[in-house]
């Protein structure tokens, strides 16, 4: 291909990148900003053709001048969107689990298929779930699932709705993150925390089902499970994620590999602390709450379906663009 065949195929697309970046610089904004950094990939790729093939000076400096504005354009504009929370939780998140949806499978498979396993297990041998919890777990939610009225063991134990939110922030969240971080031991730490995890919620349901009232369980965790179980398994998937570069770091080396590994964990490691983060909220100011079992199931089913719609839809604008 000679210079002046180069010039004619691309010159279109140039043109474009002029466009989008002169408005960019202008400080409008275009609907053709998602599409400008998969053009300046390509832009980069044409410097590099027409520096090997020597089109000549004039053509390499126009194309590295056009390549400094672009670049100036696209800082202006993730300048202008900001990188803080608003943009985390409703783009870069989302997308991170659609991203890597068969670690979020596989995430929630380790978690959710021991879960049920023990339940069945410890339904036709109770001795499984007193292989799990000690007596003070089972004094815990004899107290808080049992006969009596738990109200007055919850004021004491947590002082007030405030106490019992902080308690669950601590300890839902340090579970999460542990988990995303034992994915550093290659992935076997995450995929065993996981697995862990779901035996001890298993256990802990079969035992409500053995010595406990089912309904008071339901409804006290209808509302906040579906946000709270999520948020774990996506901190499951974050630590396989970096587990995934030790095992594979392909041509780079594993310390390279874990560092492109984490900037594509991050965003799923503080999202998923951001939903046991929500879910710590409903538990503490609404789970234990006077409402009825019935407007507990429905608010419950409406976070559920909340989250499956915000996780799937949410971010999609521009996607495709930003992964070519």
């Amino acid at each position: 291909m000679n210079q002046q065949t180069f010039e004619a195929q691309n010159r279109e697309r140039w043109q474009t990148i002029d466009q989008i970046t002169a408005e960019l610089l202008k400080k409008r904004s275009t609907a053709n900003a998602a599409k400008l950094p998969a053009l300046f990939r390509q832009l980069c790729a044409d410097i590099a053709l027409a520096q090997h093939r020597m089109y000549g000076a004039r053509l390499c400096a126009e194309l590295n001048a056009r390549l400094i504005r672009c670049r100036q354009a696209m800082g202006t504009e993730m300048a202008k969107r900001g990188r803080g929370f608003t943009r985390l939780f409703l783009r870069d998140f989302p997308r991170a689990v659609r991203r890597d949806a068969r670690l979020f499978w596989l995430a929630m498979l380790l978690l959710i298929g021991p879960m049920i396993l023990m339940v069945l297990a410890s339904k036709f041998e109770p001795r499984w779930i007193f292989s799990v919890l000690g007596p003070d777990e089972t004094q815990r939610m004899d107290y808080m699932y049992g006969k009596d009225d738990p109200t007055e063991f919850m004021r004491s134990e947590f002082g007030s709705d405030f106490g019992m939110f902080g308690f669950y922030v601590y300890n839902n969240i340090s579970i999460g993150l542990r988990i995303a971080g034992m994915g550093l031991l290659a992935m076997v730490g995450s995929m065993f925390a996981l697995g862990y995890q779901g035996v001890v919620l298993g256990a802990s349901e079969g035992y409500v089902h053995y010595a406990g009232n089912t309904e008071r369980f339901y409804a006290f965790v209808a509302g906040h499970s579906a946000l709270e179980l999520i948020g774990i398994v996506i901190c499951g998937m974050a630590g396989m994620r970096l587990g995934q570069a030790i095992l594979k770091p392909g041509r780079e080396t594993r310390g390279a590999a874990l560092a492109t590994a984490g900037r594509r964990a991050l965003p799923l490691i503080y999202g998923g602390a951001l939903l046991i983060f929500f879910a710590a909220f409903v538990e503490g100011f609404w789970s234990a709450g006077p409402a009825s079992t019935e407007v507990k199931y429905a608010v419950g089913i409406a976070n559920a379906i909340a989250l499956a719609a915000y996780l799937l839809l949410c971010g999609r604008n521009g996607e495709e663009s930003d992964e070519t």
